[in-house]
């Protein structure tokens, strides 16, 4: 039905060829440093620390063993305010590689309990007296950022005199902007995940599990040099409403709706979030069916009209679609994120949920915004979930995303 290969090609209009030989690896290093740097120095901070290793990839390039990192800490990353990084770590993971984005590397015993132990606390003084030296040589002391954190390891940065605030702001302003090398890695990774979609669509069939079909998109992600998938959003029939239950072993039946949400880490780290539901052949749509769907495809056109540069959260929020009152219990919950290297700020909440949920902000020229959609009935039943991806222009939005919806559930 769908040719995959046709389907992974450049999307018209964007002006940048989804092709890895295109990005200039060194220049998006160069400048996602420089945006963390403007950060530091916007809140007076000597430097920003880093512990989490996709914050790291971004500051620095480093990927190895992100899955692993995020229970396992074994390097962090000292961005100063101005000049290149130094990479803490254990093992190879301090220099094996050592992009232009960092000055120097250090060793670094492990402090998780795993690996020390009784010998934990010990080792976290040390890494933290290690920390503020680092600072004390690039002549920065005082105030530093920090992304995550434990307790033991909060409580001996201050410790050296250090004072330690949230660094998470910081990291989320600077990922949003993005440059044209990210949008590239951006849309190479919605072409990695509409290849895997189309091959989802023409493979789905009566008997097959969840997994099954969920596989195929991992398949593909991996073969294609992408990294991994961040959840397993897919579910056939009255599975998927509430949305939130993952892939299992449930057979998808002839007639059955299946929503599914792509949630891919491709090729160099960038995202894909982009979600669409399949209708299971042979059979026909019921009218049921199709009205779940043309909900949520008016849901995601509406709000799509609201995307443009200089456009206030407030106003997207305000102004945002909603759906009747027997689908607003289950209804996704937000009407647009942000989204890069992950999901990311903003988060922008339903009209109904903001006094509770919004914040100060505006969408801003090179933001990429996930357009999301459920429609499922309080009282159970089948769902419905879209997503697209779009890069905000000065004069509204580009789609990133660009696989056809099912004509036959939108008649």
């Amino acid at each position: 039905m769908y040719d995959a290969r046709e389907l992974a090609r450049n999307t018209p209009g964007m002006g940048i060829k989804d092709d890895a030989s295109m990005v200039d690896m060194a220049a998006m290093r160069a400048y996602r440093l420089s945006r963390l740097q403007g950060e530091i120095q916007a809140r007076d901070c000597a430097a920003l620390l880093l512990l989490d290793p996709i914050n790291i990839r971004y500051a620095a390039g480093i990927k190895a063993g992100q899955i692993f990192s995020m229970h396992f800490l074994g390097r962090c990353l000292v961005v100063p305010a101005e000049g290149q990084a130094v990479i803490i770590g254990w093992g190879a993971a301090a220099g094996a590689w050592r992009p232009e984005t960092i000055g120097a590397a250090m060793p670094m015993l492990p402090i998780t309990y795993m690996e020390a132990g009784s010998r934990r606390d010990d080792r976290v003084a040390a890494w933290a007296r290690d920390i503020a030296a680092v600072l004390r040589e690039q002549g920065g002391e005082g105030r530093v950022a920090l992304d995550v954190c434990d307790p033991a390891t909060l409580d001996a940065l201050r410790a050296t005199g250090l004072e330690v605030i949230a660094g998470e702001p910081l990291v989320e302003r600077a990922t949003a902007i993005k440059c044209p090398e990210e949008i590239a890695c951006l849309l190479h990774a919605v072409s990695v995940a509409e290849t895997a979609m189309a091959r989802m669509r023409r493979d789905l069939e009566p008997g097959m599990t969840e997994n099954e079909l969920f596989a195929i998109l991992q398949h593909t992600n991996i073969a294609m040099g992408g990294e991994w998938i961040e959840y397993r959003l897919l579910a056939a029939g009255g599975h998927a409403n509430p949305w939130g239950m993952e892939a299992g072993d449930r057979l998808i039946r002839a007639g059955e709706l299946v929503p599914f949400d792509c949630g891919l880490i491709g090729p160099f780290g960038y995202s894909a979030d982009v979600s669409r539901t399949f209708f299971c052949e042979p059979g026909t749509p019921n009218d049921a069916q199709k009205r779940l769907y043309q909900l949520a495809h008016e849901n995601i056109q509406r709000n799509l009209e609201l995307v443009k540069a200089g456009v206030s959260f407030r106003e997207v929020s305000e102004r945002g679609w909603m759906p009747p009152r027997e689908f607003v219990a289950h209804r996704y919950p937000v009407m647009m994120h942000g989204i890069g290297m992950g999901d990311e700020w903003p988060c922008i909440p339903w009209p109904i949920d903001w006094e509770r949920d919004g914040y100060d902000g505006v969408l801003e020229e090179n933001m990429v915004i996930c357009v999301e959609s459920f429609i499922g009935s309080e009282h159970g039943g089948e769902g419905v979930k879209l997503e697209e991806q779009v890069l905000v222009t000065r004069d509204g939005y580009q789609l990133m995303s660009t696989f056809p919806f099912e004509e036959r559930l939108l008649a």
